[in-house]
């Protein structure tokens, strides 16, 4: 069970919050706006309305020591900003921001802050990849720009071994599993013997955008 602490329960922190509770782990929501907490409350471990620009206050309900700390707070740069410096001043070891720009993003990045996200560009650019590429299952960021994909296995690879289709060398693409089409067997870690059959689906992990150099269609 991991420990997180969600600032900013606009909807997507608030969703955040739900959905890392749901997984099972501890979720601390914190909020200036009373009306956010109360409908939060029953759905995380912990909520608590308290403003995230008070120093003495964040270091008095947060843990230095919890997995990671959230700025969910994008559209409001000042209390994005300040939040960040009062929570690298208490110690927090992983900070994760939204930004609202890319100019805020790279604020956020010269104060510490170990990864920032653009929830509405990385949604946009997860579909634009989804609906460009057909032959795709589904697709899981995994950090930073790299991704789990699954793809149906293109007609130019069936009778191929891996070796012949050299995708590690040539693009830094690992399959990582291949199932036929109409069940859920899946052959993990495959060597690089093994034969891609026809009516296939290949799980790879690789840069996301290494993906359409495969041109995967």
């Amino acid at each position: 069970m991991k420990q997180f602490v969600v600032i900013g329960m606009g909807r997507f922190g608030s969703n955040l919050a739900k959905s890392l509770y749901r997984l099972g782990n501890q979720v601390l929501a914190i909020d200036y706006d009373k009306r956010n907490i109360e409908y939060i409350k029953d759905q995380v471990t912990e909520a608590i309305v308290a403003d995230a620009k008070d120093l003495k206050l964040l270091s008095q309900v947060i843990d230095k020591d919890v997995d990671s700390v959230i700025i969910a707070t994008g559209n409001d740069i000042e209390m994005s900003v300040l939040t960040t410096l009062h929570l690298r001043n208490i110690g927090v070891k992983h900070l994760v921001a939204k930004a609202k720009s890319e100019d805020h993003g790279e604020i956020l990045k010269a104060l510490g802050v170990d990864e920032v996200i653009f929830p509405e560009k990385d949604i946009a650019k997860r579909l634009a990849e989804k609906l460009d590429m057909t032959n795709m299952i589904f697709n899981i960021p995994i950090a930073h720009d790299y991704s789990i994909i699954e793809v149906k296995t293109p007609a130019n690879f069936v009778g191929k071994s891996l070796i012949e289709l050299d995708l590690r060398n040539k693009y830094g693409i690992n399959i990582i599993g291949i199932r036929p089409l109409i069940s859920e067997e899946l052959q993990v870690v495959p060597n690089g013997q093994t034969i891609i059959p026809p009516d296939s689906a290949m799980t790879l992990i690789c840069k996301t955008d290494e993906i359409s150099k495969l041109q995967l269609r």
